[in-house]
């Protein structure tokens, strides 16, 4: 199960890591990250599917059922990552083809995102906790841009309408991704200890 889980995580952060590249650079990837995500689902049901087998099968207790549980949790955690690259491939292609969004805000969060991504996996790899608190002050940081880019929206009537929506939704789907990073280390933490960081 742990090898599926790492497979994921590589793919997951290959998805994710295109589309914003698409939405950085330009460019048409959205058969591409739809199959990925699509093979994302596939491996979160296959985690699942695993995890029953091994309930039914051995009847684990404490830390083997923890792990199991987090299992679970962390293959649907990343199989999510990969619809919201795929959303921001579709974002891309309804609105202008991403070119009225606001790059440089973007660029930064998306940057916080895929470090919380990565920083995740690498706790999910090693299960290290410390490196998973590290994400509790992260996920406050990239939900704080984006409120800060919405009340912004708000108060910039200069704005296109094509660059506050695309923006805004590209926003809202890393922000989603920051927020499942920070499910996997959560995860990571009940897995290794029995408890979730607070």
């Amino acid at each position: 199960m742990s090898d599926v889980l790492f497979e994921m995580a590589d793919l997951a952060e290959r998805t994710v890591s295109a589309s914003i590249t698409a939405a950085a650079q330009g460019g048409k990837l959205d058969v591409q990250v739809r199959v990925w995500s699509n093979e994302l689902q596939g491996k979160y049901d296959d985690v699942e599917e695993k995890a029953v087998e091994l309930i039914a099968r051995y009847q684990p207790v404490a830390s083997d059922l923890r792990v199991i549980k987090s299992s679970m949790k962390i293959a649907y955690d990343l199989a999510r990552l990969g619809r919201y690259a795929y959303d921001i491939v579709v974002v891309l292609d309804l609105v202008d083809g991403g070119r009225a969004a606001d790059r440089k805000f973007l660029e930064a969060m998306s940057e916080r995102a895929l470090e919380m991504m990565r920083l995740s996996f690498q706790a999910l790899r090693t299960r290290d906790v410390q490196l998973a608190r590290q994400l509790v002050e992260m996920d406050t940081e990239v939900d704080r841009m984006y409120r800060g880019y919405l009340k912004g929206v708000l108060s910039t009537p200069s704005l296109t309408a094509a660059t506050a929506v695309s923006t805004a939704l590209i926003a809202r789907h890393l922000e989603r991704i920051a927020d499942h990073a920070w499910y996997i280390a959560q995860s990571v933490s009940y897995m290794v200890t029995g408890t979730y960081i607070t």
